[in-house]
């Protein structure tokens, strides 16, 4: 049965290439840099809110947001500087009842897109997730995100389905929304073929 802890842990991946602790205020400055990148938002990122015109936007943004969800900080360890604020993931919603979790608010740093950071990341709250007793693990997806669509396919999860005219854009049009699952029974071969798809890259060092 799940019990979902009012307090995060803090986790690391499987290479120790990166810790996750809980989302705080000194990270909204890093996300919101990361969210500068235009390619982020061309994905279909923000539930359908209209893109932040400025940086006192933004920042409001992202504390409309995260503000009171259970959000995991990224933060690579590879730099002899010290951590790097790489992204963040998290939970949207919890059903206790029925042991379902809604992942999501997942933002990772285009520098990490193709290095195994996402898959990385994803096992070790996987892991924790399921130890707290989840049987079902659930995204929502935009469908141009094709990026994440593939990349949540090939770790494992499955396609239910198109939920449509799910929800309202911020300049009036309807969004459709790729629903996919992961469930407890499915973890542990999902699980080793995700630590198998990593080995080669825990070499990847960060550009300068």
């Amino acid at each position: 049965m799940l019990r979902f802890p009012e307090i995060l842990p803090a986790l690391k991946t499987s290479t120790g290439r990166f810790t996750l602790t809980p989302f705080s205020t000194l990270d909204v400055e890093p996300l919101a840099r990361i969210l500068g990148n235009d390619d982020i938002w061309a994905q279909g990122f923000g539930d359908g809110e209209s893109r932040p015109a400025n940086p006192a936007e933004l920042n409001s943004y992202i504390h409309r947001r995260f503000a009171g969800l259970p959000i995991f900080a990224i933060y690579y360890t590879g730099l002899p500087g010290g951590p790097l604020f790489a992204g963040t993931t998290g939970v949207t919603e919890v059903t206790e009842q029925y042991d379902r979790v809604k992942v999501g608010r997942t933002v990772i740093n285009p520098a990490f897109w193709g290095t195994g950071a996402n898959h990385e990341v994803k096992t070790a709250v996987f892991d924790w997730l399921f130890a707290m007793g989840a049987g079902r693990l659930e995204c929502d997806v935009d469908p141009r995100n094709e990026r994440s669509i593939r990349s949540l396919i090939r770790f494992g999860f499955t396609v239910e389905g198109t939920r449509r005219r799910s929800s309202p854009r911020a300049d009036g049009t309807w969004r459709d929304i790729v629903v996919l699952s992961l469930l407890v029974e499915e973890w542990p071969e999902t699980r080793q073929r995700a630590l198998h798809a990593l080995d080669g890259r825990t070499g990847w060092q960060v550009p300068a």
